[in-house]
């Protein structure tokens, strides 16, 4: 017997074990039929589906956060790349600045304003002054090593304290003010 007798055959006593039931039996397996299939497609490709874009909708900003300090990374690299580093135009230097604690992830705990400075022979000197309010310890340090290398600024103070929080010292936090410059310009 080969392979399409058999099916025939199994056609034929399904179609006969078919004849055999009810109307209301008929009706039930039917609707039972239904409930097994549409059950089926949900546990097998709408609930993977609906848990995936669950899932992408949680890790979307974070990936999006991501990709944009990659790029802030890759821009700084380009720009060391091409002997940039210390030579930011003056007139974006603040920005600069605040891009620098954004990448950080000091944005929240720090404010950047631009003070008076020393004056030179030519002029005065630009300064900037940041204030810190319960930052991140290990971050300011790490910021702040990298700060003369990025814009090629002088450190001329730093008071920082631990950070209190009604009261209450808290750990690997710290408050206060930092002050940088830019060194004077000499001229040739």
């Amino acid at each position: 017997m080969t392979m399409r007798d058999q099916l025939n055959s199994f056609k034929r006593q399904a179609g006969a074990w078919w004849t055999q039931r009810s109307g209301r039996e008929r009706l039930l397996l039917l609707a039972c039929s239904a409930v097994i299939i549409v059950s089926l497609a949900w546990m097998l490709i709408l609930r993977p589906a609906l848990d995936t874009i669950a899932q992408s909708r949680e890790l979307l900003p974070r990936l999006h956060a991501e990709a944009a300090q990659v790029q802030a990374l890759i821009q700084e690299t380009q720009a060391l790349q091409r002997n940039q580093s210390g030579r930011i135009d003056p007139v974006e230097l603040p920005r600069t600045l605040r891009a620098s604690l954004r990448r950080a992830g000091l944005e929240a705990s720090a404010t950047l304003s631009e003070t008076a400075g020393l004056a030179a022979g030519d002029g005065t000197t630009r300064q900037w002054e940041f204030t810190l309010h319960n930052a991140n310890a290990l971050q300011v340090m790490e910021w702040l090593s990298g700060l003369p290398h990025l814009a090629q600024l002088r450190t001329t103070m730093v008071e920082l304290v631990r950070a209190t929080v009604d009261g209450r010292d808290r750990p690997g936090h710290v408050s206060g003010r930092i002050l940088v410059q830019q060194p004077e310009r000499r001229t040739r």
